[in-house]
């Protein structure tokens, strides 16, 4: 029998196209793409999507999906 590698726990939010987690999180999601967002160092999130900082954006959703910001 071959030794069995450990898996890693991965967020189910990692996988999840950004959009649809946007979708999920937000009651206005054009509206709030759209938006200028303090968080976010005033940039639009939709500015952030497909790019490297997208990342940034994935987080900031994660947070506010398990209750973290106010």
């Amino acid at each position: 029998m071959a030794p069995r590698t450990p898996q890693l726990l991965r967020d189910p939010d990692e996988t999840v196209d950004v959009e649809k987690l946007i979708d999920e999180v937000v009651p206005d999601p054009d509206s709030w793409k759209r938006t200028p967002n303090s968080i976010l160092g005033g940039l639009r999130p939709i500015d952030l999507l497909h790019t490297p900082q997208e990342e940034l954006l994935r987080d900031m959703l994660r947070a506010a999906k398990h209750g973290m910001m106010s």
